[in-house]
């Protein structure tokens, strides 16, 4: 998240609706999920499907606690919990509902979190938020081999927001990519691969 700013929320597609987009996007891959799908590997290497499913939810719960200002500590330690319990679904769904109404609460884009990573506003969250969410819902689909295809608008979003980015190893989930990418690729394709991903790249057709 290192080196953006708040210009990434005043595109003209609105930020709150691309979050939903990005919610729809993993929890339409997640109720694909089957009984032999949760130790799949993943393109995150370090996690199979139930790891993954359990950051991202983990993830909607870190992120109130950073809008409600609580201390590194305590948000670092969620990163140890088992967040799906029964129903992965049904957990996602409401800490997903949970943290779009924090971003909706009044001041909340004007707020300053103690991010692991550093200070972050309110803005650079909710942006964060829609690029963790949108990209790790096409991991999830591409490890159970469902339809991987993201909402344009959240891809154009995440294309602009990435753009300055600090995608290095310090940010976790995202890698450096390793190989320069057509610049006539698919949008998607360019984001992923952006963002360490090796999607097949696909040419767009002008």
């Amino acid at each position: 998240m290192a080196g953006c700013d708040d210009a990434d929320v005043t595109a003209s597609r609105d930020p709150f609706e691309l979050l939903g987009r990005a919610n729809d996007e993993f929890a339409r891959r997640l109720r694909l999920v089957g009984p032999d799908d949760w130790r799949r590997p993943t393109p995150c290497s370090d996690w199979d499907v139930r790891a993954l499913v359990n950051h991202v939810v983990g993830a909607n719960v870190r992120y109130q606690l950073l809008l409600y200002g609580a201390p590194t500590e305590q948000v670092e330690a969620t990163r140890t919990v088992d967040h799906l319990g029964d129903d992965a679904l049904a957990s996602f769904v409401a800490t997903a509902d949970g943290v779009v109404a924090c971003f909706h609460e009044d001041g909340a884009l004007e707020r300053i979190a103690h991010h692991v990573t550093g200070e972050r506003t309110g803005r650079e969250l909710l942006s964060a938020r829609i690029l963790d969410t949108a990209i790790h819902a096409w991991d999830l689909a591409s490890a159970i081999g469902a339809d991987d295809a993201l909402d344009d608008d959240v891809v154009a979003f995440l294309l602009a927001y990435t753009a300055d980015l600090d995608l290095g190893p310090q940010q976790r989930a995202f890698a450096l990519p390793d190989a320069e990418v057509p610049a006539s690729a698919l949008p998607q394709d360019q984001l992923l691969h952006r963002l360490g991903r090796h999607p097949n790249i696909t040419e767009e057709v002008r």
